[in-house]
């Protein structure tokens, strides 16, 4: 019975060339693309899933609310919170850190230049990343010792075997190595291939394990710190999070609590709270980047290409449906005669069913062999290796597997039913059944098709029009030639670091020198509370501390008033303070809030968190983080040494070379023992963007690749109704028609599915696209002219696929048509 199928559907399939090999691309196209998402989906959705144990573990966030205002997310914690809640909070096991940090490796006397994470003893029996040498559970109980990865060991000793071997930190602390890491596979959010155990090297330092937390409020208030706890089996991480905050207030001090209750007018501990994320889920989380961690990923990117891989796959599902069905009228004679010899109607099903699945496991055959050669293109473009080994995925190869058969029932349930069903007598006094019900099932399918595709080719074409708008938007500063110098963990004093600037302000090719303790494309600043005096209004605003050059360097728009200046006392740290009796800038964002215009804002006193400041100019937005950003808060700037961890060096066109390497000498006079840490604010930039280029990429492939698809299936669609009104046509150009009037007919026809398609997938198309741009603080408006494209172009393929067959039988001699049949 099974030989007797199998030998029908090949005989089918070589009767039927050109449908066959219609059904057999789409679907391949279509579960290539299938693989290819599924591979990427699953890997962002295995992130530390791997990880022994590690069901109970959370990472603690941090968030602030101020009345009034977004909720506000660190994505970190505090260094003391975690050992605090482990003494003070019942239900938590243990708990563990991780805080990353520059630093210099010396080996044998070749100096590199590293980011090290700095964690708890008992960081790798709680976060059981894999080890190939050395113990987990002991590697860090020495002072002295330093985990390695396999790559990290082969670059500093040319072998992994390198457990005993030292290395010589910051020229002046000399580590063992005591334990060597498998090198850290993509789908972990912990990066880095230096682990150590000692507090970094700045005030907000962690304590070590055993060290008393004291309540300074300058180490509980900064959250720099990705903090993990592990909870008691049953309970509730809800629980957890309800007391952390009560925790957090009692180790305030109380002159801290009285200037956030003076600013805020209420308690400290209605400020904040706290969401306690699994391990396996901080990957995709908001603001999941953290101290040692990967960039975050996008949970709404993952399940968009999710759906974009199932709508792919019902466009060549609908394809093979379409097809299928009108090709059921050109076998009712065959279905007629296994009738009459005897065949029920459940063999013929079963019998067309089977033809169904045998299409799609052959397209799965034909889609493993395209994946195989696409995926090294693929993990290039993605940054990243995506792999797929049989054996080892073998629950993914089942899977799409499985994906195929599916595909194949569906599209050939009703194919099979159509076919089962014809009456003997009717189809054998014709070529061909009466099918009335199918015309209408084809025309639907292919209106869907096509809303699909012109769903998908709205989204791409706004994805890529809100990047050219985000590339081309002002974003309050010049970008271009401004190179920064890393001098925070680089021992600098203050003072040092001043006559550094001034030191790199002299050297040619320089054109200005600024200090901060943030600059464009970094982490977000810290966030302070400003309330407006008479008014009871609380404004939550990010704080950068500056050197009045700064301006200067970056090319900052005053709007009213005017920069901080040297020569003015006020303007400038004094030692007495954050910023109690200063003068301050601020933004156009933070002027609104505030309730003031730009040139109502001078001279105006508002009160923060360690004083009252005055208003002393206010400049044009500065979007450090780029238009991608989500929200862009209200942003004040003031001078502030202490806090200062880059030097900002704009360089003049055209010197730039040369320039580098007169900076470079400034360096290794104030830095012997460290190699310099620099970077350009332009790359610095276009990394921002990367992401949502990467993603506007990967759905123009996805668009061509579902139309490609849908004018597929239009192309043998087109091929089968043309050629069974052959002989309607030739009575109509009998009849006067001519060959244009022709072709418009059918183009017509065709046309019609797609103008309803539009119907559908541009109101689908606004709403989903409404939602995406809300979450960028700068965005463009959905412009009908997006939608008005899509369709056009939609209909231009739907035109260019049929007119072929349209001239075709257009221009035939109406005599061969009406012996047609």
């Amino acid at each position: 019975m099974f030989r007797n199928y199998l030998l029908t559907a090949l005989r089918n399939a070589v009767h039927h060339k050109l449908y066959s090999v219609i059904n057999v691309t789409g679907l391949a196209v279509g579960l290539t693309a299938v693989i290819m998402i599924g591979l990427y989906v699953r890997q962002e959705l295995s992130f530390d899933a791997w990880l022994p144990n590690s069901e109970r573990i959370y990472r603690i966030d941090m968030l602030t609310h101020i009345p009034g205002q977004p909720r506000r997310d660190s994505g970190a914690a505090s260094a003391p919170l975690g050992p605090t809640l482990v003494a003070e909070v019942p239900g938590i096991q243990e708990q563990t850190r991780i805080h990353s940090h520059g630093a210099t490796i010396t080996v044998s006397n070749k100096r590199y230049a590293v980011w090290i994470n700095t964690v708890d003893p008992n960081f790798f029996t709680m976060i059981r990343l894999p080890f190939v040498a050395g113990d987990p559970a002991t590697a860090l109980m020495r002072p002295d010792g330093v985990v390695l990865t396999q790559a990290a060991a082969i670059q500093y000793f040319g072998t992994s075997q390198a457990i005993g071997r030292t290395l010589l930190f910051d020229s002046t602390t000399s580590r063992v190595v005591t334990g060597i890491l498998r090198d850290l596979p993509y789908n972990t959010q912990f990066q880095g291939d230096v682990f150590v155990l000692y507090p970094p090297p700045h005030r907000g330092a962690q304590p070590t394990a055993g060290e008393t937390v004291d309540t300074d409020p300058e180490r509980w208030t900064t959250m720099d710190v990705s903090s993990y706890i592990r909870l008691t089996p049953g309970v509730a991480p809800s629980a957890v999070e309800e007391q952390i905050p009560a925790v957090f207030i009692r180790h305030l001090s109380p002159a801290f609590i009285s200037q956030v209750a003076s600013v805020m007018h209420g308690a400290a501990k209605d400020l904040l709270s706290a969401n306690l994320v699994p391990l396996a889920d901080v990957h995709l989380t908001e603001y999941a980047q953290g101290s040692g961690m990967k960039p975050a990923g996008s949970r709404v990117l993952v399940y968009g290409f999710a759906a974009v891989a199932f709508l792919l796959l019902m466009i060549a599902g609908f394809n093979f449906t379409n097809l299928a069905t009108a090709c059921a009228t050109l076998r009712a004679r065959e279905m007629a005669l296994r009738k009459v010899c005897g065949a029920s109607r459940r063999q013929l099903i079963v019998q067309f069913l089977a033809e169904a699945v045998l299409t799609a496991l052959i397209a799965l055959v034909l889609a493993f062999a395209g994946s195989e050669m696409l995926l090294p293109a693929y993990s290039d473009f993605l940054g990243h290796t995506v792999a797929f080994d049989y054996l080892y995925d073998w629950p993914f190869a089942i899977a799409m597997i499985g994906v195929a058969i599916v595909t194949g029932l569906i599209g050939g349930l009703y194919p099979a039913l159509v076919l089962s069903g014809f009456s003997p007598a009717t189809a054998l006094r014709s070529a061909a059944a009466n099918t009335r019900g199918t015309g209408l099932l084809r025309t639907v399918l292919t209106v869907f098709q096509f809303a699909i595709s012109i769903g998908l080719g709205i989204v791409a074409v706004v994805i890529f029009a809100q990047i050219t708008y985000a590339n081309r938007l002002d974003l309050g500063f010049d970008r271009d030639n401004i190179a920064v110098l890393l001098i925070a963990g680089t021992g600098l004093s203050p003072t040092s670091a001043e006559n550094m600037a001034n030191a790199l302000a002299a050297v040619p090719g320089v054109s200005s020198v600024a200090m901060s303790d943030k600059v464009p494309a970094s982490n977000n600043s810290p966030m302070n509370i400003v309330r407006i005096p008479g008014t009871g209004r609380n404004v939550a605003v990010m704080g950068y501390s500056i050197t009045p050059e700064f301006a200067a360097v970056y090319g900052v728009k005053l709007l009213a008033g005017r920069f901080l200046a040297r020569d003015r006392g006020a303007d400038l740290h004094h030692g007495i303070g954050p910023e109690d009796g200063r003068n301050i800038l601020i933004d156009e964002n933070a002027a609104r809030d505030f309730g003031f215009t730009p040139e109502s804002a001078i001279g105006k006193t508002v009160d923060m968190i360690g004083g009252r400041v005055t208003i002393v100019g206010v400049v044009h937005n500065v979007l450090f983080a780029g238009a991608q950003a989500v929200q862009v808060a209200p942003t004040v700037y003031y001078d502030n040494p202490q806090l200062f961890r880059n030097i900002s060096v704009r360089l003049k066109a055209g010197m730039i070379p040369e320039t580098l390497t007169g900076i470079d000498r400034i360096w290794q006079r104030f830095i012997p023992d460290k190699p310099p840490v620099r970077w350009f604010i332009d790359d610095s930039m276009n990394r921002l963007y990367a992401d949502a280029e990467r993603q506007g990429v990967l759905m123009s492939i996805f668009v061509i690749l579902s139309v490609f698809v849908a004018s597929f299936g239009l192309f043998g669609l087109a091929a089968f109704t043309v050629g069974r009104r052959t002989k309607e046509i030739g009575i109509r150009k009998v009849m006067g028609a001519r060959t244009r009037d022709i072709v418009r007919l059918l183009l017509w026809q065709f046309s019609i599915p797609v103008l309803l398609a539009n119907l559908i997938a541009w109101p689908v198309a606004w709403y989903y696209l409404q939602h995406w741009l809300e979450g960028y603080a700068y965005r463009i408006t959905l412009n009908p002219i997006y939608f008005i494209v899509a369709g056009l172009l939609a209909l231009a393929i739907a035109w260019t696929t049929v007119i072929g067959h349209a001239l075709h039988v257009a221009r035939a001699n109406p005599i061969d048509a009406l012996r047609y049949e």
